[in-house]
Parts: C-alpha cells; sequence; structure tokens
C-alpha cells in the first residue's frame, strides 16, 4: 500500500475534535495522578516546532498488560471502526526524517483493518481505541527482551 492509498482511508478529524477525544482517551485510560505525569505530559515545553511534551502517555496507562505485537492481528475481525494518535514530541527529539506524515497531534478516525494495512505512514508509538472507550492497544518503539513492547487495558 503507498501513502496516498492509506490517506484516502483516514479521516482527520479537525483540531478541537481531535483534542476532546485526546482528552478522553487521557480521562478513560491515563493515570494523571501519577507523580512524574505534570512535569512529563501535562507541562508542555516550548521547541522549535511548537508546544510538546516529553514523556509518553503508554507510561501512565491504568492497568497495563503486556502483550505480543503479534495479538494486533489476531483480533482484526473483532474491531472495525477506530481512533489513533500518537505522542505529540518534537522534531528536536525525533531524529527519523519525515516521521510525521500526519500532523503531530492529529487524531485519525478509520477502519481497523486499514490501520493495520498502513501502519508503515504512523509514528512507532500509536494509541489504538474505539468510541466506546473501554478498551486501548498501545504499540510502542520500546524492545524488551528482543520483543516490541505492547500493551492493552481493557475488554475487547
Amino acid at each position: 500500500m503507498n501513502f496516498k492509498m492509506f490517506e484516502a482511508d483516514v479521516r482527520i478529524l479537525d483540531r478541537q475534535s481531535g483534542r476532546k477525544i485526546r482528552e478522553k482517551y487521557i480521562e478513560h485510560f491515563v493515570n494523571t495522578e501519577h507523580t512524574n505525569y505534570q512535569q512529563q505530559i501535562q507541562i508542555r515545553h516550548q521547541f522549535i516546532d511548537g508546544y510538546c511534551y516529553l514523556g509518553y502517555l503508554w507510561d501512565f496507562i491504568k492497568n497495563p498488560i503486556v502483550i505480543e505485537e503479534n495479538y494486533f492481528e489476531t483480533i482484526a475481525e473483532r474491531i472495525s471502526d477506530i481512533y489513533v494518535f500518537w505522542d505529540i514530541h518534537s522534531c528536536e527529539r525525533i531524529l527519523i526524517k519525515d516521521y510525521w506524515k500526519f500532523d503531530k497531534e492529529a487524531v485519525l478516525e478509520l477502519k481497523y483493518r486499514h490501520l493495520l494495512e498502513g501502519k508503515e505512514f504512523l509514528p512507532e508509538d500509536i494509541y489504538i481505541f474505539d468510541s466506546s472507550l473501554t478498551w486501548t492497544l498501545i504499540k510502542t518503539h520500546e524492545e524488551i527482551n528482543g520483543k516490541r513492547y505492547c500493551l492493552k487495558t481493557g475488554k475487547i
């Protein structure tokens, strides 16, 4: 799949709707009472490309369960419409050329199968969930014992 094909399957939420969805996600899945949350996420720091946070939301997920990366494919038939977003980091800290194909604060709405087909067009750390806000899947860039560190919480 090429980027144009993937982009055609994606709806980018307007900035206000995206912020609301992101806020709801944080409210449901992120431990905002954690001692490091305020400094790492809530307080944004100025960089050359705008205000960004320093940490990763996945460090503050409530009740995380570590999963294998192949779990994402095994549940594909159970999931339809989803949202996906990523951490708001600066280009000063992410040194990968053309890392963001979409705005770094974007929230996308798409079919789960399209996400699986076009995952190479998204950042390494992504947060996947649906409108029920009862579950989330998280892929990170980290590896533990040679395996990609992935998480879930809630029932899918």
